[in-house]
């Protein structure tokens, strides 16, 4: 009989920690404690205090390691941002060319002459001067033909605006044909077809005071506004197409018509691509299809056609020395 009792008793053992001799109630109640408390933390290894404080350092490491990524993510969405505002795609090594007068005389070798970039006389050499003229406008429309193609147009597309700076005064070499309709005469000074390193009607080409340097006004004496100027960026960096609108005359430049620009160099001698181009050279055909007169003391516009060759480079200094006045609208 003494059997059943043990076996009871064995199936039966209290929990650790229950105190044999309180009442039911007690018991009952201390065994739920047991069973409540007893309980391990989610997530924490059921290894005692130690365990607890191994599981506190990885969760610490946890949220460090995800800071540091969320943080390096944002670097480098910040620095993709940057370097889409402030540079278009690489370019090839011929379209580079055109960023400079040195890599244009390798591109168009009429502009080397014994290593210095030279614009051919029209007076001295015609041929040379036009096939510099005309080789340089077709191969700019080549090189930017490749860009357009190569390149993706929602990247050029947000590319900020960021035309060439142009400077104040300007020389031209230049070939010319007008008329009237009845008479065949030259726009250039002493009658001849050409003018080399005459003062370029450009003179006087200052920035628009509210366009932020987005469009240019030819600023002289009389008449004080001649022409506006707009440069409109293109898939190249260093090329900006032209337009003219003259203010005097129904003169306009037809493509093609561009302007090239260079970088800055900083301190080492290299291009800093963040920065605006200067404008180094301007390659353009000028149309005009009338010409300014005074009848019955009124102004009006008589029919006249002119056609330009050009090519206009900045000059400061001593160096604005001039050989006379090129055509003016």
């Amino acid at each position: 009989m003494n059997v059943p009792r043990v076996i009871a008793q064995r199936e039966s053992k209290p929990h650790k920690g229950l105190r044999i001799g309180a009442p039911r109630n007690e018991r009952a109640r201390q065994s739920r404690q047991v069973i409540c408390c007893s309980r391990p933390l989610l997530g924490l290894p059921k290894h005692g205090r130690n365990a607890k404080i191994r599981a506190g350092s990885e969760f610490i490491r946890r949220i460090s390691a995800m800071f540091i990524f969320s943080l390096r993510t944002v670097v480098l969405a910040v620095a993709v941002s940057a370097s889409s505002l402030s540079s278009a795609a690489p370019l090839s090594e011929q379209s580079e060319l055109l960023c400079s007068p040195e890599g244009l005389m390798r591109l168009i070798p009429q502009f080397n002459v014994n290593g210095q970039f030279t614009i051919p006389n029209p007076n001295t050499d015609l041929q040379t001067f036009l096939s510099a003229q005309q080789g340089l406008s077709n191969a700019i429309d080549m090189i930017l033909a490749r860009e357009n193609i190569s390149q993706d147009p929602s990247n050029v597309g947000s590319l900020p605006s960021r035309p060439l700076i142009f400077a104040s005064n300007w020389l031209s070499s230049e070939v010319g044909i007008e008329t009237d309709g009845t008479n065949l005469t030259s726009p250039e000074s002493g009658g001849k077809f050409g003018g080399y390193r005459v003062q370029s009607f450009l003179n006087g080409l200052t920035p628009v005071p509210l366009s932020q340097g987005s469009m240019y006004v030819i600023k002289q004496s009389n008449p004080t506004y001649p022409a506006l100027v707009y440069p409109m960026p293109t898939s190249h960096p260093c090329v900006n197409r032209l337009v003219l609108a003259a203010g005097d005359t129904t003169g306009l430049w037809p493509t093609p018509t561009y302007a090239l620009g260079r970088y800055q160099l900083d301190n080492n001698g290299l291009p800093m691509r963040d920065k605006p181009l200067s404008t180094y050279l301007i390659v353009n055909i000028c149309l005009d299809l009338g010409k300014p007169a005074v009848i019955n003391q009124e102004s009006v516009l008589r029919p006249n056609a002119m056609i330009i060759l050009a090519l206009h480079w900045p000059c400061e200094g001593s160096v604005c020395a001039d050989n006379g006045i090129g055509h003016q609208h």
